[in-house]
């Protein structure tokens, strides 16, 4: 635990001295000040965790003091100690951001403790403060990317796994967004607004990982740390025993007790039969290729309102992704990177990319030596620039070279309509 630094704003001496040096054994730095102004003029020099501040003293009362002090720093915790309290006194100092209220004379004993249960509560609510804002930037399920028949089916049974509230089991390769998803469940059920607690067990040492995930003595794990809110694990495939224990942990526990538990796993990670029937719910992500539509939705997502030219999205569309939507995503941010503020071009992209789409604009055609019949050929090129472009016809005219006018009239020569491939 790292140290707490005390202040102790106090104009009688031995106050001072008695309390500096009780802190001081008790594992805190003490600074102390005797006046109110030398109080503020210190709090705003260094930082301090804990104010002990006299309510009587020389020149300003403590009250104002108080004051003065929450404005400078709104977070710091201050604990009042007078030999004259009144009940409206200490009703007025809580109003004004006290924590504590102490009447003279006090064991050190008292005040140690009062100091380190005023600490823990203002620990908690810091933690709290930050799940919150964490929270608040969390996804909504509708709002993820992704338009494809394949990840439309995901959103669905993500929105009945929210409100299903039973152990969840996503599936799918490393990078295909399985983490976010498990934020938006989390977010979208109804334990929302508890914390949501990401426990990877390849950031543990193989000898305290049971400890870490659901303590020992008195430390406590990651299970009660989330309570009734959603502990996500993940990278079980590196200790099955832990993967044992946490399935007879599920099995044992009273349904609707401890927190919801997710658990991400690959399409090849065997996981213990203890655990897999603790897991009543499952969700499997596809990999990215299998998306079709969404890999150029996902490109322009990253690449906010930067524009990607046609030979760039060329190539993003070809590529097969074997890293998903992780891999898209560092793609294009190292893309607008070299990019500046133009546009994203086929140069900005990695080699392996380019070279899908150089091998193909430089590879001649090969006439058939039977022949073609070129309006098949032409038809068939056009359909599936409507299919590539999602019936978007100037799209589809890019893709082909032509001019839109050019490509209509084609399209009313062929009897095309695009209503097909919409």
């Amino acid at each position: 635990m790292a140290t707490r630094n005390v202040l102790i704003i106090d104009d009688e001496p031995n106050m001072r001295w008695i309390l500096g040096k009780a802190l001081e054994q008790a594992g805190y730095t003490v600074q102390v000040a005797e006046s109110g102004d030398d109080g503020v003029a210190m709090l705003n020099q260094t930082p301090v965790d804990l104010v002990l501040l006299d309510l009587k003293l020389k020149g300003e009362d403590g009250l104002t003091v108080l004051r003065r002090l929450r404005e400078r720093q709104p977070e710091v915790v201050v604990i009042l100690l007078t030999a004259y309290g009144t009940v409206a006194t200490a009703v007025e100092a809580m109003q004004l951001g006290a924590a504590d209220f102490l009447r003279k004379p006090f064991d050190v004993e008292e005040i140690t403790f009062k100091i380190a249960r005023a600490l823990e509560r203002r620990a908690m609510q810091q933690k709290l403060a930050q799940f919150a804002a964490a929270q608040s930037s969390f996804p909504a399920l509708d709002a993820l990317v992704g338009v494809s028949p394949a990840w439309q089916r995901v959103i669905e049974q993500a929105h009945l796994a929210a409100q299903a509230d039973e152990p969840l089991l996503l599936v799918g390769p490393e990078g295909s967004g399985r983490t976010t998803l498990a934020r938006a469940i989390h977010s979208a059920s109804a334990r929302g607004t508890a914390p949501f607690v990401l426990f990877d067990v390849q950031l543990s040492q193989p000898g305290v990982r049971q400890a870490a995930l659901f303590g020992e003595g008195a430390r406590h794990g990651a299970w009660s740390e989330v309570g009734r809110g959603t502990l996500l694990i993940c990278g079980l495939e590196d200790d099955e025993g832990l993967a044992s224990t946490l399935g007879d942990a599920l099995d044992a526990r009273p349904a609707g007790i401890g927190p919801r538990v997710l658990v991400v796993a690959t399409d090849d990670m065997v996981l213990p039969a203890s655990l897999l029937m603790n897991l009543p719910l499952r969700l499997k992500l596809p990999p990215l290729r299998d998306r079709g539509g969404d890999i150029l939705l996902l490109a322009r997502h990253f690449a906010g309102a930067v524009e990607i030219t046609p030979l760039a999205q060329q190539a993003l569309e070809q590529y097969d992704w074997p890293e998903h939507v992780a891999e898209m995503r560092a793609t294009v941010a190292a893309a607008l990177a070299r990019a500046g503020n133009g546009p994203i071009d086929l140069e900005h992209l990695p080699t392996i990319l380019r070279n899908s789409v150089e091998r193909v604009s430089h590879r001649p055609f090969q006439l058939p030596s039977d022949g073609i019949i070129l309006d098949d050929i032409e038809q068939q090129l056009i359909r599936q620039a409507l299919v590539k472009a999602h019936g978007n016809k100037s799209k589809a005219a890019e893709l082909l070279g032509l001019t839109r006018h050019t490509l209509l009239y084609r399209m009313g020569k062929y009897g095309i309509t695009g209503q097909e491939n919409s």
